[in-house]
């Protein structure tokens, strides 16, 4: 399992922009929903290939699914 990380850009201008890897399915949203609303950031969406993985059985498991 790769490991799960979240980048946040904040460019000269002042714009933020968030970057997720890692994750599978909507975790990622998950993670960075609270980061979202805290930096303000609404726009453009990028989804990654690994938004459209299944979650492992180990992964559910330690998730409490």
């Amino acid at each position: 399992m790769s490991e799960k990380r979240i980048e946040i850009t904040v460019s000269p201008e002042g714009a933020t922009s968030i970057k997720t890897s890692g994750f599978s399915g909507s975790s990622c949203k998950d993670a960075t929903r609270d980061l979202e609303r805290a930096l303000g950031v609404a726009g453009r969406e990028t989804l990654q290939p690994e938004f459209y993985s299944q979650t492992s059985t180990g992964e559910q498991l330690r998730q409490g699914n």
